[in-house]
């Protein structure tokens, strides 16, 4: 059934954040569940109470909740989960009015509020989650406690029966809270599994798969801007020396030294990957040739001033760069990186620790400064 409403489940999807998907499907599907019963509801009013006047109040709540479909279509879906869950308290409080108690009963649907609330919304969003969770509980106590007009069901023992409601209210509330938890530590998990997929854990610097990906679409976002994209290859020099002679363990400290090094060189947020070994890439948004030289020798020399003090040890390396920026002959970000992949390997046979640029189409230029030398 809920795979033939595929399309309503949807509505809005082209315009929702891909980790959004989940609440907004059961948004959609909250919705689609509350038309369809205040719409059975107003039938059974009608047909079998006999309540004109209550079939077209309620009747009148199906078209509010209609109007949670127009938000989630638009991309609002933060106004959306908030609007379904205040017309569903205000019928709950309002149809009571209209119909006798015995003829409607709440204690249900209040009691699976909760759990909806905890499908619609993000785990991070858990005061909303508890506040709705809250005003339902609030209802049903009130609804349970407050003497009724209807003589049927006027209250006996109240006291006995208001300990017994907050009793099973507090088992409600514990369920709400082990469910919130148990939601929380899913995320935790999650976001652990997307840092093994797009992270290298070593540098705590972006894989090699990450990096590809996110040259690609600042390439298109770059293209569209009309704005270049620079790319900065680094390898450091005679890497392999290191792990021979100090072992593997002082080699992952050295990489991790360079990886902090690099970032704290760099723009914040700058997009930074290690490919493979001790080759590191660097994104530059909006950054033409000559910012990228100058920065790519600003890493040089931090890079060759640097040392890594170890137990009884003092590591110094150079680094070789490669550089390139976008132009009229690049036709991805990928592209982008194995040119100054190759540039950087040109610039290592030069001699090491130096820089070259390189264009995509393949046109060497050169570039030489000062500190260009081995140090």
């Amino acid at each position: 059934m809920i795979n033939s409403l595929s399309p309503l489940l949807n509505l809005g999807i082209e315009r929702c954040d891909k980790l959004q998907v989940h609440h907004l499907r059961m948004v959609n599907l909250l919705a689609s569940l509350s038309v369809g019963g205040t719409l059975l509801f107003s039938a059974l009013f009608w047909f079998a109470f006999g309540s004109s006047t209550a079939a077209l109040l309620n009747g009148l709540f199906a078209f509010l909740y209609i109007i949670t479909f127009v938000l989630t279509r638009e991309g609002i879906l933060w106004i959306a989960k908030y609007w379904i869950f205040v017309v569903f308290f205000l019928q709950q409080m309002l149809l009571p009015l209209f119909v006798l108690s015995d003829n409607f009963e709440t204690e249900l649907l209040l009691l699976v509020v909760p759990t909806t609330v905890v499908l619609v919304f993000d785990p991070n969003e858990r005061l909303p989650r508890y506040t709705l969770s809250l005003v339902a509980i609030v209802l049903l106590f009130l609804a349970k406690t407050i003497p009724s007009s209807d003589p049927i069901l006027t209250l006996t023992d109240t006291n006995a029966r208001t300990a017994y409601l907050c009793v099973i209210l507090l088992f409600v509330l514990a369920s709400v809270s082990l469910t919130d938890f148990y939601f929380v530590d899913l995320k935790s998990i999650d976001d652990s599994s997307r840092r093994l997929i797009h992270d290298d854990l070593l540098t705590e610097t972006s894989n090699s798969q990450s990096i590809y990906n996110q040259a690609d679409e600042l390439y298109f976002q770059a293209q569209r801007r009309s704005q270049p994209l620079s790319v900065i290859a680094i390898n450091l020099d005679d890497f392999k020396q290191i792990n021979d002679m100090h072992g593997r363990n002082t080699g992952d400290r050295v990489l991790m030294h360079v990886a902090d090094l690099l970032k704290e060189h760099l723009p914040p947020a700058t997009p930074l990957g290690r490919l493979y070994a001790d080759n590191f890439v660097v994104l530059l948004r909006d950054t033409q040739a000559n910012d990228a030289l100058r920065i790519a020798e600003h890493l040089k020399v931090a890079i060759g001033r640097s040392v890594v003090l170890l137990d009884n040890t003092a590591v110094k390396r150079t680094a070789s760069l490669g550089v390139t920026t976008s132009n009229e002959g690049c036709l991805a970000g990928f592209q982008l990186i194995d040119t100054a992949m190759s540039a950087m390997f040109n610039a290592k046979k030069r001699g090491k620790n130096k820089i070259q640029s390189l264009t995509p189409k393949g046109i060497n230029a050169l570039y030489r400064s000062e500190h260009c030398q081995p140090s």
